[in-house]
């Protein structure tokens, strides 16, 4: 019930409510609690809900050429959420809606935003209200995405509340690849130029504490994954002087993966670079990225790509 006072003030704050609206309205709304990959939105299918965002993440998601999800939106906590054209013009849906991460909403359904429209005029006035400020955010997204990279990714940083979010969605979202985001979000901690902004209604905000650590362990990382022993959490944590279980915990936690498997991506994806590039041979390859033994460098490429590097080279010839 606090949420859904907290929603009906809010919505108070855009126009003023009549005291039957704020009655009717009460018994409408549903908290839910969804988890991460639950979509609230389908392609093809038309919003018959809306939700305000109490914690948490919802991401719009279109479909890229190669197959992968690539982010069009990204709803923050006491944001609403819904496809606007669907839900009020019967429009097919275009992208995916889905939660990242656990979070919590409000719900309503359309019939019943329909129905107080037709016996409380401020229905329309906070529809408007909506309406407008979708319409502005769109307009600062598409500003800020027209700004140079790393200026990009400081505004991003500092204007929204991303403590939770996994580093490849906010990638997507800046239209980065993400090692170029990686390096420029470690620059600009290790230089101080931000402090990211943390949001009063989302309980991860004791992770963003954590991001300035985060962000320089894995430039650490970044710049010393082709050391063979690079992946001995005990030598990272002492590095930053802390135990290896703040280390794991404060890194799975910011970043959504361990030390362990960044550094086999990152590895991986310096592989196939060089591999695709057609002047190193398989087992010098392998040692440039900080492995001794070739063969055990082909087994993780293996398992990691579905087949072995020599494939990749014969794909690839210089």
């Amino acid at each position: 019930m606090k949420n859904i006072a907290r929603l009906l003030n809010d919505l108070n704050n855009m126009t003023p409510l009549s005291a039957g609206f704020w009655n009717d309205i009460q018994p409408l709304i549903t908290e839910r609690r969804r988890k991460s990959g639950y979509m609230f939105l389908k392609p093809g299918h038309i919003a018959s809900k809306a939700w305000q965002l109490v914690s948490g993440f919802i991401l719009i998601l279109r479909t890229g050429t190669k197959g992968e999800d690539i982010v069009n939106r990204i709803y923050y906590p006491k944001d609403i959420v819904t496809d606007l054209e669907s839900f009020f013009e019967n429009v097919p849906i275009r992208f995916k809606f889905m939660a990242i991460g656990e979070v919590v909403v409000l719900e309503i359904k359309r019939a019943d935003v329909m129905s107080l429209e037709l016996d409380y005029p401020e229905t329309a006035k906070l529809i408007q209200h909506v309406a407008i400020a979708e319409k502005k955010d769109a307009e600062e997204v598409l500003q800020m995405l027209r700004l140079p990279e790393s200026e990009r990714v400081k505004l991003f940083l500092e204007k929204y509340p991303v403590g939770g979010l996994p580093l490849g969605y906010c990638a997507s979202f800046l239209n980065l690849t993400l090692d170029k985001y990686l390096m420029l979000v470690e620059a600009l901690f290790s230089s101080e130029q931000i402090q990211a902004k943390t949001h009063p209604d989302n309980p991860q905000n004791d992770q963003v504490n954590t991001n300035h650590i985060a962000y320089k362990i894995i430039g650490y990382l970044m710049d010393n994954y082709n050391q063979h022993n690079i992946g001995n959490a005990r030598k990272v944590a002492d590095h930053f002087n802390m135990t290896t279980v703040t280390l794991n915990r404060q890194f799975t936690k910011t970043f959504g993966l361990t030390i362990h498997k960044f550094i086999t991506k990152h590895r991986m994806e310096k592989a196939e670079e060089m591999l695709k590039d057609g002047t190193s041979t398989v087992g010098k390859v392998a040692t440039e990225i900080g492995y001794k033994n070739i063969f055990h460098f082909s087994k993780v490429f293996k398992n990691y790509y579905g087949y072995p590097p020599k494939k990749e080279k014969l794909r690839n010839p210089s």
